[in-house]
């Protein structure tokens, strides 16, 4: 997968699975003092929503573009995700244009929704400049 990001700002951990209706599922564990922080108990919302919106940035890998994260919207948080959570993350294409995709990102944590977001993703080359990410 290719993502714009490095580490330490990469947020998604893993790409578990790709459907052929251009969705995806990753997964983003959040670990105690990650990036040099002292640990706390809670994961800051901003983390979270990096998270979803990194994870819907995938979709276009799958046609071999790179996507950068253009516009959120319609952000909602429920619930507070904690340090030692693994969050998984599905993201579902709602609409898509040859410059840019827009998807439905939502976090859960153990089965229960804690956060989504509607992103707009802008297509660009992969070899534009993109990390690789495992």
């Amino acid at each position: 997968m290719r993502l714009p990001q490095a580490p330490p700002f990469r947020y998604v951990d893993r790409l578990v699975e790709r459907g052929a209706d251009r969705s995806c599922v990753a997964i983003k564990r959040f670990s105690a003092g990650e990036e040099g922080e002292p640990p706390r108990s809670e994961v800051p919302f901003s983390r979270v929503l990096e998270a979803l919106c990194q994870a819907a940035a995938l979709i276009p890998a799958q046609d071999g573009t790179g996507g950068r994260i253009l516009k959120i919207e319609d952000v909602q948080l429920s619930h507070p995700v904690q340090v030692g959570d693994t969050l998984t993350i599905r993201c579902a294409l709602l609409e898509e244009t040859d410059a840019a995709l827009r998807a439905r990102s939502v976090g859960e944590v153990e089965g229960r929704v804690v956060a989504g977001l509607t992103v707009l993703v802008g297509r660009v080359p992969a070899e534009e400049g993109h990390g690789a990410a495992s």
